[in-house]
């Protein structure tokens, strides 16, 4: 039977149009947290969601999630109709995580380089993760 051994978050806002962060073909850090693994044959289970509006064009985002610096999952949200608002749910598995502590990270940047293509992140915006020992 699996057991939660660990649980971490990170949420910087839980409302539409609570903030106003403008993504760019830069990764742009949306929200991290840290969390211990104190067991092996850990499973973290990652949810999220992030909170878009288009400014310009139809802009291509991409949302990636680091464990350290190793992407455990990434996904597109494209295209935009202008001034249109998504919001983006997230859910990945990071299998067999090492023990010791990990920082997970949330990232958006846009995939195209162009000046009449813009997005902006305007909540709500988390990530949650929980480690499940197998």
């Amino acid at each position: 039977m699996a057991e939660f051994i660990s649980y971490g978050a990170s949420v910087p806002t839980n409302f539409q149009d609570s903030i106003s962060r403008n993504v760019t073909t830069t990764p742009i850090t949306l929200a991290e947290f840290g969390l211990d693994i104190p067991t092996t044959n850990t499973d973290v289970v990652l949810s999220g969601t992030v909170g878009l509006r288009s400014a310009l064009g139809a802009p291509d985002v991409l949302l990636r999630v680091f464990r350290d610096s190793a992407v455990i999952g990434s996904t597109i949200s494209s295209p935009f109709a202008l001034l249109e608002f998504r919001n983006i749910p997230l859910s990945f598995v990071d299998e067999n995580v090492t023990t010791g502590f990990h920082i997970y990270r949330l990232t958006a940047q846009l995939t195209t380089s162009s000046i009449t293509t813009n997005a902006t992140v305007v909540g709500p915006v988390s990530i949650i993760g929980k480690g499940i020992q197998k």
